[in-house]
């Protein structure tokens, strides 16, 4: 348990160590937030160092090294640069520090601060809730960690000569997870559904305090308690950012939206009116890093970028800047080009992925996507997005304006406009996912900063908590909490997973290892969490099977498992014992999960050895893993 403190603790340093470096570097200005600086250039150097190894397949200790070394001299760097600052200004730290301790009040609004970001992190540590997409990304971390290299092996099965599914190509999130694995040999499921969240959810709170610092200096800790009260309460909708941030943040998808979302809002916030070629650079890593954490990045930060140039060009007419700010897209469509050629050409599952996106577009309602969907059905939000955006257009500065109000009005007209929803499903987002284009409306965002915009009107500071209550009532009013949807419970298990599915993968270590590479065979219901718990345990079943088997022109062999194995095994629950046998040897099985109340009606091979059983399954040796 001592990862849950260390991992996080090292991550946080890393980004503050690349934050000090990077600023001293490019002389960028001393407000700019160390950490967020140092979050945006950990993500995207990452990236840059590991995109050689995800398109030539290089062994990922090499990126190991190299980012030891990338990192171990920025560290040399930046801790002689930090001790004379502190040296130089500790006079005025120690009175900046007094000073916020004898303000009752916002030390009082910093505590209750705190407090919800503990809470948070508390419950999501302490109680289990996962999401079934985990059985493939946590199967890519696994994969990636015991093989050693990336792309190598399709990760949902992990079987030898599958090759992986081109669409999560150039995403490199789930290699920080095999490195880290590798490093403190911490269990990839542990990893990322307990000790993760501690460092992404205060990474959040980090950007959004970076946000509100810049919204309203003297408001920015009433901004960031409202924003985390409108976090937890923003139950109401799965599909909301307060959800995803809460209940799956070890996601790539998850962690793009509740991080690099913001901070570009947050870039474009800081931006000068005279735009300078540093800022370019820092803008075109906040791309690398973004896109370096999901495949939906490819498409979602584009559009974002585009709404948020576009409203900064219309607000100051500044034909240099606009110009300007056109460069750090220039500078990703490398990465971009690449990806959609690795998709659409370079795979075996282009037409699956071309039918993915087009299936059922003609029939996708635009009204469904956005009420139905993303606000399940709750008009009260919706009334109260449009009611924020025009407060924060009547009260706010320019500045402010252009990122959320114009922005907000060019995607209603170009790529969320509902007269073009079929060529946007068709042509970027897909038919499935077309709801995620609605993130960038950042609904939270504009109402807590249409709050304190409010608040700001107000004189005194009994009259601010008022304020601040009243808004905080009407979140509680309108919303629910993210932890009383009914899918959260005391965890089973520090993984997170199905323990039947832990107790048969230690089994099956316990009987032969975790060095090599063994099959299994067992019901799709405990399938999800092997390779969520381990890389070395191929599955024959799982969530992904069949399209697995498709996509790789082995449809055939599949439809012989189900109607061999699977169907006598599991459905009809009645076999015969030589034609399992020759079916196991033939499919290169090594372990079977059997239901233990068929044991007494069927009879088994002899060369079938129980290895582990309980009351509702048993696991079976068979006699080609022995060899």
């Amino acid at each position: 348990m001592i990862a849950i403190v260390a991992i996080p603790l090292l991550l946080w340093c890393i980004c503050l160590v690349l934050g000090i470096t990077f600023r001293n570097l490019s002389g960028k200005p001393s407000d700019r937030h160390l950490f967020v600086t140092g979050l945006i250039v950990f993500f995207a150097s990452f990236y840059l160092f590991a995109t050689p190894f995800m398109l030539l397949g290089w062994n990922i200790r090499y990126l190991l090294l190299a980012l030891t070394v990338f990192y171990g001299i920025c560290f040399c760097f930046a801790v002689p640069v930090t001790l004379k600052y502190l040296r130089k200004n500790k006079k005025r730290i120690t009175g900046q520090l007094r000073t916020f301790a004898a303000d009752r009040y916002h030390l009082l609004l910093f505590l209750l601060f705190l407090v919800m970001i503990v809470w948070q992190i508390s419950y999501v540590v302490l109680f289990q809730h996962t999401d079934i997409d985990d059985s493939y990304y946590l199967a890519q971390a696994n994969t990636f960690a015991f093989t050693g290299s990336v792309g190598t092996v399709e990760p949902s099965s992990g079987l030898a000569g599958f090759s992986a599914s081109n669409q999560y190509a150039l995403v490199s999130f789930e290699i920080l997870y095999a490195l880290i694995h590798n490093v403190f040999g911490v269990n990839i499921a542990f990893l990322a559904h307990t000790v993760w969240p501690v460092f992404a959810i205060v990474c959040h709170y980090a950007v959004i305090r970076a946000i509100a610092r810049k919204v309203s200096r003297s408001l920015h800790l009433e901004f960031c308690l409202l924003y985390s009260i409108i976090n937890l309460y923003g139950g109401s909708t799965i599909y909301g950012s307060g959800s995803f941030l809460l209940q799956r943040i070890w996601q790539g998808k998850s962690f793009f939206v509740a991080i690099f979302l913001p901070i570009m809002i947050l870039a474009f916030l800081e931006l000068s009116e005279k735009i300078s070629f540093r800022e370019v650079v820092f803008l075109w890593l906040i791309l690398l890093a973004g896109f370096g954490t999901t495949t939906v990045a490819v498409y979602l930060y584009p559009i974002l970028y585009f709404c948020l140039w576009a409203g900064k060009s219309i607000s100051e007419r500044k034909f240099r800047s606009s110009a300007m700010l056109c460069l750090p897209i220039l500078g990703v469509l490398p990465w971009v080009l690449t990806k959609l050629v690795l998709i659409y050409t370079g795979s075996a599952d282009t037409v699956s992925v071309q039918e993915q996106v087009t299936e059922g577009v003609d029939t996708l309602s635009y009204f469904d996507q956005l009420f139905t969907r993303f606000l399940n059905s709750r008009g009260i939000f919706l009334i109260g997005f449009i009611a924020a955006l025009l407060i924060v257009l009547l009260f706010s500065m320019k500045r402010i304006r252009q990122v959320i109000v114009y922005p907000t009005l060019i995607l209603f007209l170009t790529f969320a406009n509902p007269a073009a929803i079929t060529p946007v499903a068709q042509l970027v987002t897909g038919t499935a996912v077309y709801w995620r284009i609605f993130w960038l409306l950042h609904i939270p965002l504009t109402m807590v900063i249409a709050m304190i915009l409010l608040a700001e009107k107000c004189v005194s500071n009994r009259e601010r908590v008022l304020a601040v209550s009243v808004a905080a009532t009407l979140i509680f009013s309108c919303g629910s909490s993210v932890f009383e949807n009914g899918t959260w419970e005391l965890r089973e298990n520090p993984y997170k997973l199905d323990s039947r599915s832990v107790q048969i993968a230690d089994a099956i270590h316990a009987d032969v290892g975790t060095d090599s590479s063994k099959t299994l065979f067992l019901p799709e219901e405990i399938s999800y969490g092997i390779r969520e718990y381990c890389g070395d345990i191929a599955t024959f079943i799982n969530r992904y099977s069949s399209g697995t088997f498709e996509v790789n022109k082995k449809a055939a062999e599949y439809s012989s498992l189900q109607t061999q194995l699977y169907t006598p095994l599991y459905e009809d629950c009645h076999w015969d014992a030589a034609q399992i046998e020759q079916q196991m040897q033939s499919s290169g099985i090594d372990y079977l999960v059997l239901y233990t109340r068929t044991l007494p009606e069927n009879t088994l091979p002899e060369s079938f050895t129980c290895i582990w059983q309980n009351d509702e399954f048993s696991l079976f040796r068979c006699s080609q893993s022995q060899d």
